[in-house]
């Protein structure tokens, strides 16, 4: 295949490929919407937008599933979005893809590097400067893991993901108990827009907390950026997918609910606070609440490793079709992978997190700049793969087809309304300039 004669190895296996999906999906991002969420739904309301989130990514799964073992190539979307549409706007449509990438791999670091300061204030108060320290050694930190053989990166993987399930479970176990249904009735308090479910203002608080949620959902394709060194990829990319997006909705509901009725929602000033600090030093004392912040911050670094494991090779699967700086074709020398591509990426990263103050505001960010240049396309693409009769291209099949995917275009709709004209028009604003750069320059190069 593709992805063996351009240098990459399949070497991974179905436990390796969930595990660096799970570790892409949890990182710090949970964590940081745990606070954020319970502020617009209080309680046992704090489980809705999680709920729905697991839904949506269920049924963009079902697409990424079909995708990935029809076309198991370095890339993922970037591979798709050509294969889908083919000619000239296939070949538009991955570039806006990789260049919306390479505005979106900085843009998750940074959202990393900021949930995970916000809880080392926790430990060692910081200011400005320390905080930006921080985090520019935390990436630095995470690129230096990265840059050695694909074998030796999924063990790395394997250890990370043994600490990520742990801090997740104890979690919830710790929650069951100190669950107080008392101090669940009184955080449950109803605000106006709960009054009615055909509320419009419900709907569009929902639209607007489900994308937190979504965001942290987000990684269960990771698998499909990796595809050229994946193993019997046909059948492990999809299992990974589903597998994944099962066993991490189920511990994100379970941890929502049992945080939620055991920390009083006065404790939450704003949508940064150190919640998991907090809860755990309500239930154990400072001592503990300190070695936990410690676990938070090797879960952050874990999904920074997975998310820059993946999104490298994206950028690189570009340069290589010249969709992107010919600089990102290039792999290193003797341990096979793209170098140079992390090394800059990683220098971008770090600028982005001088920049940004908010996860929240990194989150919406994140998520509408994807919904019509990646997730719509595929969506409508696996249609139009019914349409046009090339469906013996497809190794796994989405029950329920249509259904899920008329589903899923529709949820993203709404999802991009939802989000505000502020991060709408940024989303537009990529698209637009990504069209006129391809005119003006790759287009005419070709």
């Amino acid at each position: 295949m593709q992805g063996e004669k351009i240098g990459l190895k399949r070497v991974l296996g179905l436990r390796q490929a969930t595990v660096l999906n799970m570790i892409d999906m949890v990182g710090i991002g949970p964590f940081a919407a745990l606070p954020i969420i319970l502020l617009g739904f209080p309680g046992k309301f704090s489980v809705i937008p999680w709920i729905i989130g697991a839904i949506i990514s269920l049924a963009d799964g079902m697409i990424w599933a079909e995708l990935g073992s029809a076309w198991p190539e370095a890339g993922g979307s970037f591979i798709f979005l050509q294969k889908l549409y083919k000619g000239k706007t296939g070949r538009m449509m991955a570039f806006l893809y990789s260049m919306q990438t390479s505005l979106h791999l900085p843009l998750v670091v940074t959202s990393a590097a900021l949930g995970l300061v916000n809880y080392l204030k926790y430990v060692v108060p910081m200011g400005y400067w320390e905080t930006k320290l921080v985090m520019v050694a935390i990436v630095a930190i995470v690129v230096g893991l990265l840059y050695r053989k694909i074998s030796s990166v999924g063990k790395i993987g394997m250890a990370m993901s043994v600490v990520m399930v742990f801090m997740l479970l104890w979690t919830i176990g710790t929650g069951a108990f100190a669950y107080d249904s008392h101090l669940m009735d009184a955080n449950s308090v109803r605000m106006p827009h709960f009054n009615s479910w055909f509320n419009i203002a419900f709907w569009m608080m929902v639209g607007q907390y489900t994308s937190k949620t979504v965001y942290a959902f987000l990684g269960y394709y990771n698998v499909c950026h990796i595809g050229g060194e994946i193993k019997n990829p046909h059948q492990n990319i999809p299992r990974s997918i589903l597998l994944s997006i099962g066993i991490i909705a189920i511990l994100y509901i379970a941890m929502q609910w049992f945080v939620a009725g055991a920390v009083p929602i006065s404790e939450i000033k704003d949508g940064n606070a150190p919640l998991l600090s907090i809860f755990f030093e309500k239930v154990y004392g400072k001592n503990v609440a300190y070695i936990v912040t410690g676990i938070l911050v090797i879960v952050a670094c874990s999904s920074l490793f997975a998310l820059m494991l993946g999104y490298s090779r994206i950028i690189y699967a570009a340069a290589k079709e010249g969709l992107h700086f010919k600089l990102f074709a290039h792999l290193h020398p003797t341990k096979d992978f793209p170098d140079y591509v992390l090394l800059v990426f990683g220098g971008i990263a770090i600028i982005f997190c001088i920049c940004f103050e908010q996860t929240s505001t990194v989150f919406s960010f994140i998520v509408v700049t994807r919904i019509f240049i990646q997730f719509i396309p595929q969506a409508i693409g696996v249609i139009m793969l019914r349409v046009k009769k090339r469906t013996p291209e497809l190794h796994f099949k989405m029950p329920a087809f249509p259904i899920l995917a008329i589903f899923s275009i529709l949820v993203w709709v709404l999802l991009f309304i939802s989000s505000g004209w502020k991060y709408g028009k940024f989303g537009i604003g990529v698209i637009l300039f990504g069209y006129i750069i391809y005119k003006l320059l790759i287009r005419q190069k070709k």
